[in-house]
């Protein structure tokens, strides 16, 4: 038998799918812990944007049919590719400290490939 697989930003999809439990544990902790009602709440997810293999997993989580209503990708100082989206330019600058590793990017080394 013979698999083709990828990476995504240095991430292998045995990475990925393991995240994906992630989400799936989350969903079901809030579910039992009784402040969270699936049949009447949306759940939301908020990511760094350094952990783009996270977020992926995010996104094959809910095309699985876990009920996430929203992914949303959040930024800090270290925001090339919000700056990339915006104007075109992939442009480096120094990293700023922030309080999520996630965020300690500022830029995934396989963007300029993509």
């Amino acid at each position: 038998m013979s698999l083709r697989l990828c990476s995504v930003n240095s991430i292998n999809i045995s990475r990925i799918l393991a995240q994906i439990t992630y989400y799936f544990a989350s969903y079901f902790s809030l579910t039992r812990s009784g402040i969270f009602d699936p049949s009447t709440d949306a759940i939301r997810f908020i990511v760094p944007t350094g952990n783009f293999g996270d977020i992926l997993a995010g996104y094959f989580a809910k095309r699985m049919g876990l009920p996430i209503s929203k992914l949303i990708i959040a930024t800090n100082e270290n925001d090339i590719l919000h700056r990339f989206w915006q104007t075109g330019a992939y442009e480096r600058q120094p990293v700023a400290n922030g309080a999520a590793e996630g965020g300690l990017v500022e830029g995934p080394r396989r963007t300029p490939r993509a």
